[in-house]
């Protein structure tokens, strides 16, 4: 009895081994991901360096509020923007007008009869490695703040 607990114990030792071993790898793999994520970006834009100055849109500390209450969100409708940072409906209203009259890409979609707003994913992939938009880090800072 004794020796095959001991021979489980061995096995699950190996496998934890294994699973450390899998895991390094697996850190490794996403760290090269990483760097070729970037070169590939490099690369883009030396082929086209217009692709990331075409983005010459200055947003008001509001509209920044509100292009981050989306940012961090995945869906949003206006009444839940509006309580999540404290403006009316037709203040938010209007800053998403003027966020997409600025040529920020907003994406509405109706779920359950509500409209719901939300930045195209390319572009928040773009925000995310570029910050195209040099939003204010007091902003993303006070929204993150409000969400703890």
């Amino acid at each position: 009895m004794r020796g095959e607990l001991e021979d489980h114990l061995n096995a699950i030792n190996e496998t934890g081994s294994d699973l450390h071993e899998l895991s390094e790898t697996v850190n490794e793999i996403d760290h090269k991901i990483d760097k070729l994520t970037e070169r590939v970006d490099e690369m883009e834009l030396v082929v086209n360096p217009r692709k990331y100055s075409s983005f010459n849109i200055k947003l008001t500390p509001r509209e920044q509020e509100v292009f981050m209450a989306l940012y961090v969100s995945k869906d949003m409708s206006l009444s839940q923007i509006s309580k999540r940072l404290g403006f009316t409906p037709d203040m938010v209203n209007l800053y998403l007008f003027n966020l997409a009259s600025k040529g920020v890409p907003l994406q509405k979609e109706l779920v359950d009869d509500v409209l719901v707003f939300s930045i195209d994913p390319e572009f928040k992939d773009l925000q995310t490695r570029r910050n195209v938009l040099n939003i204010d880090p007091r902003i993303t800072k006070h929204l993150v703040a409000r969400e703890f």
